[in-house]
């Protein structure tokens, strides 16, 4: 019911004249909630407004258009900080989001850790303006905020964050004046360019406010047109760590103004770590250094500059990134490539250097830089060598090196796994994503060469060095391209599936018994049952003791799922682990917005139970999801929907149910009489380990592929 009320409230904002009418609702309800917290800084907002405002005023300008805008109503909050940990982000102003959700836990700004001063000061619980509003007025009696995060951090005078933010305010260069001078010679320059239309600049001024608290090093922030709000958080950190100065404009490295004989550079909108950026600042001592560049579709943008031919170019742009590990930790190229490297006072870029291959810089791609002197051909299948590749013309562009497979010799083939997760940091949220990175291994150790591709570089230009085509049936559907083998392994949204679709593929597979026997016999073509599995080097029994808790794994998906919301509404704690709940149950019942995967088998292990449920469409075509096989390998316990065949596939470590009241009874009771001894469960867990994994289904593909490749040709249908 309640799904559905929201559903239509979201279709209703979308209508010409109801949207507008709502809209208005929805402002004075934000500014109501902001103006009761008490959260509004009337110095920092006259200062931004450039005149005299009212409170009143402010909100109103701040929820119509000005959150987007970088209008700021407080200068310990960051709007883009909050709202990337938020739902909804797109449409409703931050500071009213984190006023209504579970504000403890919440991060607010790059330069102060706002959980932090929640721990240290538990009265923040009854704040209406939670740690914010709390650590606001405390600064403003006191006279000082704490600044800068863990060990790092130390207090500031509350003054010098008022003159901070009024120099952000009128977009003008902080003076010296507001921090000591540093001591000592740091080991390196950090330089963090920061573009003006970048997504997430407070993640750069974080990082270089970790990079100093991590190295000897002094840092350079350099802001193209920033908000307001993010001027102001970049300043707060120079109030925090007086090696980190802060300047506006286009940024010039020049050798004079450094005061290392090393400098680093973080260019626009490339997202590295911390560890990385250290790692090369190492790696200059003998000369530029860069790491491997990878763009945004998840694809190699470059290895380095190369020549060919009397031209730049980019070498293993658009291969998998895992074409570049097989070369080795780093190469040495002509020129280093993109705007992150690394180099000592008085080097060239251009002059030769590193590409260190086993660190990644994800930024947009570009093109070559142009050089005043033609760069000289490069041996390039000396540097490829070792990958077992040639270099040829590029077939539709002459004048591009296209990678190609060395002739003769025997080789394993090469297969490609296509998923629907996209990208980057996004992308590691999905489970496609390490699913596939778990398939990849398996087919590796069974001889096979294997890349992962994100949805985005489905059809990348290097489509031509692949054998195998296999795509992971998720969410939306994927065409292969039309090179090599393509199979087809459907392992969610059945219901979907058309004959259409199963026609681009010479081999298809699903996840379910039942439905491969039906959709065989309804699309008139074989499909072959080829059940979820588990990976055996990370889901296995450890040992963890069990305890008390009950927990789920997963995002909301937009609906309140019920085998979390019913057990949470009849009284029954729940631990939650997952993004985008917030608005469906209590704040106090999220444990976490995301559990690192490699947590995930002591957590499992741990709990007392974990609960899974599966979409209608799954559970309707006997489509098991691949939660109940890692808890259950990992020697965990399961409670979930039911599904064909679940129990008997997981000899009692599993126990289902029909309803939402079947579920509280189960667990209102006695939880370790539902399910076998913990001798009995390692049993089912090395069945499951042993029957279940990776390996086994990378086996099962190897030798149908195998097979089908072995079979004399047959006359083209022209249906791909």
């Amino acid at each position: 019911m309640l799904s559905r009320v929201r559903s239509a409230i979201r279709r209703a904002r979308s209508a010409p004249l109801v949207g507008g009418v709502i809209g208005r609702i929805d402002r004075f309800w934000w500014a109501r909630t902001i103006l009761r917290a008490d959260v509004v800084d009337m110095p920092f907002v006259v200062a931004q407004a450039g005149r005299r405002i009212t409170r009143r005023a402010a909100v109103r300008r701040y929820v119509r258009d000005g959150f987007r805008e970088g209008f700021s109503l407080n200068p310990l909050a960051c709007e883009r900080t909050i709202s990337r940990q938020l739902s909804d982000s797109d449409r409703v102003p931050a500071l009213y989001a984190y006023l209504v959700n579970d504000r403890q836990r919440l991060e607010v700004s790059p330069a102060w850790s706002a959980p932090d001063y929640a721990e240290r000061h538990p009265e923040v619980a009854t704040d209406s303006g939670g740690p914010l509003g709390h650590a606001w007025r405390s600064a403003q009696r006191q006279g000082r905020v704490r600044l800068g995060r863990g060990d790092s951090a130390h207090d500031i005078p509350w003054s010098a964050v008022r003159v901070a933010a009024a120099a952000a305010a009128a977009q003008t260069v902080l003076g010296p004046e507001s921090h000591d001078e540093p001591e000592g010679v740091p080991a390196f320059t950090f330089v963090c360019e920061v573009a003006a239309d970048e997504r997430d600049p407070d993640e750069a001024l974080a990082l270089a406010a970790e990079v100093i608290s991590r190295s000897p090093s002094s840092a350079q922030i350099h802001l193209d047109r920033p908000s307001t709000d993010v001027l102001t958080q970049a300043y707060l950190l120079h109030l925090a760590y007086p090696d980190l100065h802060v300047s506006l404009g286009e940024p010039v490295v020049e050798d004079a103004e450094l005061a290392t004989d090393i400098v680093v550079v973080r260019g626009p909108h490339a997202v590295i770590s911390p560890a990385a950026v250290i790692r090369l600042a190492h790696a200059a001592a003998d000369g530029p250094a860069a790491p491997l560049w990878v763009a945004p579709d998840g694809t190699i943008a470059s290895a380095g500059v190369i020549g060919w031919r009397g031209a730049r170019h980019h070498l293993l742009a658009h291969h998998p990134v895992e074409d570049a590990v097989e070369l080795g930790a780093a190469i040495q190229v002509p020129e280093i490539a993109g705007s992150t490297y690394s180099r000592r006072r008085g080097d060239d870029i251009r002059s030769g250097g590193t590409t260190l291959l086993d660190i990644a810089v994800e930024a947009p791609r570009e093109p070559p830089r142009e050089g005043s002197t033609p760069l000289r051909d490069t041996d390039v299948e000396a540097v490829l060598g070792a990958a077992g590749w040639v270099v040829a013309p590029d077939r539709d562009t002459p004048t591009r090196p296209m990678v190609m497979r060395a002739a003769g010799g025997s080789r394993p083939l090469r297969w490609a796994i296509k998923t629907a997760a996209p990208a980057g940091r996004a992308g590691q949220a999905w489970g496609d994503t390490h699913f596939a990175g778990a398939l990849a291994r398996a087919l590796r150790s069974a001889g096979m060469e294997a890349v992962v591709d994100a949805i985005e570089a489905t059809h990348r230009p290097t489509t031509s060095l692949d054998d195998v085509n296999l795509v992971l049936r998720g969410p939306v559907r994927i065409r292969p391209p039309r090179t090599g083998t393509s199979v087809l392994w459907i392992i969610s949204h059945p219901d979907e599936i058309t004959a259409a679709e199963l026609a681009d593929f010479d081999l298809v597979f699903a996840a379910s018994r039942s439905w491969a026997q039906s959709a065989s016999e309804r699309f008139g073509r074989e499909v072959q049952p080829l059940l979820q599995c588990t990976d055996t080097t990370r889901f296995r029994p450890r040992g963890t003791p069990r305890g008390d808790d009950i927990v789920f794994v997963g995002t909301a998906r937009g609906i309140p799922r019920p085998s979390v919301v019913g057990p949470l509404e009849a009284g029954i704690p729940v631990k939650v682990f997952g993004p985008d709940w917030t608005g469906y149950i209590p704040g106090s019942a999220i444990a976490a917005t995301n559990v690192p995967n490699e947590e995930l088998p002591r957590l499992y292990e741990s709990a007392a139970v974990v609960l899974n449920d599966h979409w209608p469409a799954m559970r309707a075509a006997g489509f098991i999801s691949n939660r109940p096989y890692d808890v259950v390998a990992a020697g965990g316990r399961v409670i979930s929907d039911s599904v064909e065949d679940i129990e008997a596939e997981f000899g009692g470590a599993v126990r289902t149910y029909d309803s939402v009241p079947e579920l509280i009874e189960l667990l209102s009771g006695d939880i370790d009489l539902l399910f076998p001894d913990d001798a009995e469960l390692k049993s089912v867990a090395e069945v499951v380990r042993s029957a279940h994994s990776f390996d086994s289904r990378a086996d099962t593909l190897i030798q149908a592929v195998e097979r089908l490749i072995s079979r004399p040709a047959l006359p083209s249908t022209g249906s791909r």
